[in-house]
């Protein structure tokens, strides 16, 4: 089959990242990020023998129009589109121009619209034949195999599709099954690398995935609906090779290592460290932690393996607001967490959540004075 996999254009004048549980414009982090999942789909759908055109229509510019010009020219059987709940109106009018552009093309919608939502989208949405609930990978991968034949749609589980006039879904997928070395590496030949640039000094990044899923039960986070409660980690030599394949094909040098926490498992953060050590790879990057999965010798690590940032999920400095949101940490794990990462060397980025239960204007200054007296001049 013919398949494009679109990240559509940008909706409302603004530029949106797509990548899972994160649906935010490209100005909340100031830099447009590589579609790691799409990249994912692709590499998947052309292992399976399939002819996939990906296109980052915010990356390269596009607007629907052009997406159009080139999708006629690929005259794809299937189009792969990404959503985010803040864009969905533009990437559903996305799917309706291909649709009534592309004769007898199917559309297939991935992201947390679909996973949220289940059943009603493909109710609102006539211009969608199916949708993925979860991640994405095993599921289309599933379904196109369907579509070409081998197996019937009510066998994939995390689809949702229609049945004459009934919308059927299918029971979800058991994410703690899907293992991710089975996955090949997101088909990044397939992008234009170059688009995706760090705003600190230019130079071209990409996401790397190391884990999925997360135990937490914070009230604000939908990361272990979309990945499941169990952090499914690739094997350490997975993740090496990726880099290396980055850094020897791609020339891309900074990463951000893609996952809830890099520190879930502190063995493995310091075995993956100890391997970039090892084999001497000069390479920049970055990650999230929680602040209680942080010790100073897996700090001291990242930091000689070339970890320059740290993202640390902190969301309020009031102990009630955090207990509101059974965020599981202490202030003064948050403080302590602070202090290791300046100790080690390392930048930190505070993630911070206001409007939580409970939240008032006094709860709210301490988490803006504690943010304040946090930042390093130096």
């Amino acid at each position: 089959m013919k398949i494009l996999v679109v990240n559509p254009p940008a909706f409302n004048k603004k530029d949106f990242i797509r990548e899972g549980r994160c649906m935010q414009t490209k100005s909340s982090w100031a830099a447009l990020w590589m579609p790691l999942s799409l990249c994912y789909i692709s590499a998947v759908l052309k292992n399976e023998g399939h002819e996939i055109r990906l296109v980052d229509c915010i990356a390269e510019k596009l607007d629907n129009k052009k997406l159009l010009d080139i999708s006629r020219v690929f005259s794809p059987d299937l189009a792969v589109i990404n959503t985010a709940i803040p864009s969905v109106a533009g990437d559903l009018q996305t799917a309706s121009l291909l649709k009534e552009t592309i004769s007898g093309i199917r559309i297939i919608i991935v992201g947390m619209y679909p996973t949220l939502f289940e059943k009603e989208v493909l109710q609102k949405f006539t211009q969608v034949d199916y949708a993925i609930m979860d991640e994405p990978e095993w599921v289309i991968a599933h379904l196109v195999k369907s579509l070409s034949g081998y197996g019937p749609l009510a066998a994939v589980r995390g689809l949702i599709y229609r049945n004459d006039n009934d919308i059927i879904v299918i029971e979800r997928q058991v994410l703690s099954a899907n293992k991710l070395d089975d996955l090949p590496f997101p088909a990044r030949d397939l992008i234009n690398n170059d688009a995706y640039r760090l705003p600190t000094n230019g130079k071209k990044f990409t996401l790397l995935s190391v884990g999925r899923g997360c135990s937490g039960n914070c009230i604000y986070c939908i990361a272990n609906i979309y990945y499941g409660r169990r952090f499914r980690k690739r094997s350490v030599t997975s993740v090496i090779s990726e880099i290396e394949e980055c850094v020897n094909r791609h020339d891309i040098r900074n990463f951000l290592f893609w996952g809830e926490s890099f520190t879930t498992d502190k063995n493995y953060g310091e075995e993956i460290c100890d391997e970039i050590i090892k084999k001497d790879i000069k390479i920049t990057w970055s990650t999230t932690s929680r602040v209680d999965t942080l010790n100073q010798l897996l700090l001291d690590k990242m930091k000689k393996a070339g970890c320059v940032l740290l993202g640390l999920g902190i969301e309020s400095y009031d102990q009630t607001i955090l207990d509101n949101a059974r965020k599981g940490v202490t202030t003064g794990q948050i403080e302590q967490a602070v202090s290791m990462v300046r100790k080690a060397g390392i930048k930190s980025m505070g993630h911070f959540v206001f409007g939580l239960p409970g939240e008032t204007k006094i709860t709210a200054m301490k988490s803006i004075k504690f943010a304040c007296r946090s930042v390093d001049f130096a």
